[in-house]
């Protein structure tokens, strides 16, 4: 390796380490409550509506000016001409479609964010966290902030407006030079805000000129005084956006490169000078992972407590009998409840819990006892335990309450479980199941509990655990039980670092192989392992084809696939194109302007005369397709990434 890529990866390595620490930062204050997000256009890109420049864009070619002049300025000239009804109408007629799934909208809706502020005029956010059963306030106009909502949990602020409301959204720069008169009170609101929490800024590019208008909020809201510390995801300036038609890099697109990646690191350094530091990431998938990360983050340490026993004799534990190690005037049930209530706050843990009949009352017990708890009782209950009544409420919204609470939940422990499998131990089994929760069924305490780790027993799913059904002291058991957990969070964490990290890694421009899996498989794989461990290269080759039963399961896998990305290696063996999808896949790539790069198998399973070679080219397209090469005889595996580069142009 070259000191040139020694550099380039070190480089790479200083970043994904400081996006970390930065992530890890932010999880910490969102534990304690202090994270607000701010929402740019780039948010709502993946439900389907278009940032600002293709908002405008129709505007731009009737006003015929170039779309990369001041966006507000483009508005404000067709106000001039036009009037306003046509921009109205613009924004009505866009933000009227029905959102599609957002993934990175999703798992922020799922954290503990009590407030969300918007520049966007559609309801994305707003839905998806009603979806995770929140009490939400929107906030649109100045006279709305005379009102607050009983029992709000989560409170969305829409500085420029809603799509319900067109006439009155902020977009011309009339809007923007009149809006401290219009909407001053945002703007107040919003200066304590920056000085009193922690700010996670997403959907914004380094040229929003939204952004502006935050960084001159920001910079005067402490005159300044050292400001609060501030985060913002920022998608980094990369070649791939600057290859021409033809998937080249020439000198222009190169020197506009150069130029616009100068802008972004001196704009990340004037940000931060505003307590704003970046988080750089390679494409918007890889927000969707750090989000993820995020939030098991906060709900790593969050156990689900689950069970009960017959409320009518609450003295019932069955035949529950387990030596006491521990001095205690409790009987044996009640002594190992209030043993695991201590434990797990102890050992940092925090309990969310229905209260079951008989259960509930001991694990509070326990939590009281906590070392944390020594001094004093103040606050403990609200940090540590998390209790929702299912008391005289209806079905629904029991199974509301549950879903909500382990949602918020990294494991879910069953103990006892009175009650057939119509149940709520029961049912919030089957909702931790279905979410992919870590399930710890204690077979020793009997009824529903038994019967769950019996079937998961079954099914292979709790191997780690079957030490204890041979534990027979109170103390041991709790005590296992808590190990459990605590390696099931290390594991959990390392596995979401680790994706995080290769995702991270794994940037620049996607390549798709196009192969027959029973023939090509080996080279296919080798072709990977050198462009993806090659941490300096341009390229990625995205995942390896993945099986699918049915025909069309497949070709709705290759669209979504290709669409990622600017080339596609074609792997010819003798087998190759009697491939069912392999004219499909070539078809693909060249609706999506791909360049394909053929690459004939010549190993000893295939024997290519020259007349076969002439064949086969025939076969290929005749456009935006490189000469074939030979895997073997033009030693494929050192010049696989110079093949790529030379197809690059550099």
């Amino acid at each position: 390796m070259g000191y040139r890529e020694i550099i380039e990866e070190d480089n790479l390595d200083a970043i994904m380490e400081r996006n970390v620490l930065y992530l890890d930062q932010i999880a910490g204050q969102m534990k304690q409550g202090d994270i607000s997000v701010f929402a740019g256009a780039g948010l709502s890109v993946a439900s389907g509506y278009v940032d600002w420049k293709k908002l405008l864009e129709p505007i731009s070619k009737q006003l015929r000016l170039n779309a990369n002049i001041d966006l507000t300025e483009i508005a404000q000239y067709y106000k001039n001409k036009y009037e306003r009804q046509g921009l109205n109408s613009l924004v009505f007629n866009e933000f009227d479609k029905v959102p599609k799934n957002n993934e990175n909208v999703n798992w922020l809706a799922k954290m503990p964010i009590s407030e969300f502020w918007t520049t966007n005029y559609d309801d994305v956010i707003e839905q998806s966290v009603k979806k995770e059963g929140k009490n939400v306030q929107v906030i649109v106009k100045q006279e709305d902030f005379k009102y607050h909502k009983t029992g709000r949990e989560v409170t969305i602020y829409k500085m420029h407006g809603d799509k319900d409301s067109p006439d009155d959204v902020v977009l011309t720069k009339e809007d923007y030079q009149n809006y401290d008169s219009t909407r001053g009170v945002f703007t107040k609101l919003l200066s304590v805000e920056l000085i009193r929490r922690t700010f996670l800024f997403i959907g914004f590019s380094f040229n929003d000129p939204n952004m502006e208008r935050i960084l001159s909020i920001a910079k005067q809201s402490l005159k300044g005084k050292s400001p609060q510390t501030h985060y913002c995801f920022m998608r980094k300036i990369q070649l791939t956006d600057y290859l021409d038609e033809k998937n080249k890099l020439n000198h222009e697109n190169i020197k506009k490169y150069i130029q616009d990646k100068n802008y972004q690191e001196l704009r990340i350094n004037a940000m931060a000078k505003y307590g704003i530091l970046t988080i750089l990431v390679n494409d918007y998938e890889e927000i969707t992972l750090m989000l993820r990360y995020l939030y098991n983050n906060y709900i790593t340490n969050n156990v689900f407590v689950s069970g009960g026993i017959n409320p009518e004799t609450l003295s019932d534990y069955g035949n529950f009998d387990m030596e006491r190690d521990t001095n205690s005037n409790l009987g044996p049930a009640e002594n190992f409840l209030t043993l695991l209530g201590k434990a797990l706050i102890d050992n940092n843990f925090h309990i969310y819990t229905g209260f079951g009949a008989g259960v509930g009352n001991y694990i509070l017990s326990g939590v009281l006892l906590s070392d944390k708890n020594k001094y004093t009782n103040i606050g403990i209950i609200n940090n540590e335990i998390h209790i929702s009544s299912l008391v005289e409420v209806d079905n629904l919204t029991k199974k509301r309450i549950r879903e909500k609470m382990i949602g918020q939940c990294s494991s879910s422990i069953i103990v006892f479980g009175y009650g057939n499998e119509d149940s709520g131990t029961y049912e919030e089994y089957e909702i931790a199941e279905k979410a992919g929760k870590y399930i710890v069924p204690i077979k020793k305490t009997g009824f529903a509990a038994e019967n769950i780790y019996e079937k998961l027993k079954k099914q292979k799913k709790i191997d780690e655990m079957v030490f204890l059904e041979k534990e027979s002291k109170i103390n041991s058991m709790v005590q296992g039980i808590v190990r459990l957990l605590v390696e099931h969070k290390e594991k959990k964490e390392n596995e979401l670092r680790e994706k995080m990290f290769s995702g991270i890694a794994l940037s620049g421009i996607k390549v798709f192989i196009s192969y027959y899996y029973q023939c090509d498989n080996r080279v296919a794989k080798e072709i990977t392992n050198i462009i993806n461990k090659d941490r300096t290269s341009l390229f990625t080759v995205l995942q390896e084809q993945v099986k699918k039963n049915d025909a069309e399961s497949i070709k709705r896998w290759v669209d979504e696939e290709i669409k990622k990305t600017r080339f596609t290696i074609l792997l010819i063996s003798k087998k190759t194109f009697e491939r069912e999808y392999v004219s499909y896949e070539i078809t693909k790539s060249r609706e999506n302007g791909n360049t394909i790069i053929p690459i004939l198998i010549d190993n000893e399973e295939n024997a290519f005369s020259e007349e076969d070679i002439e064949t086969l080219s025939k076969k290929l397209p005749k456009t935006n397709c490189k000469g074939i090469r030979r895997w073997i005889k033009d030693c494929g595996k050192e010049n696989v990434l110079q093949w790529l580069n030379d197809a690059l142009g550099v």
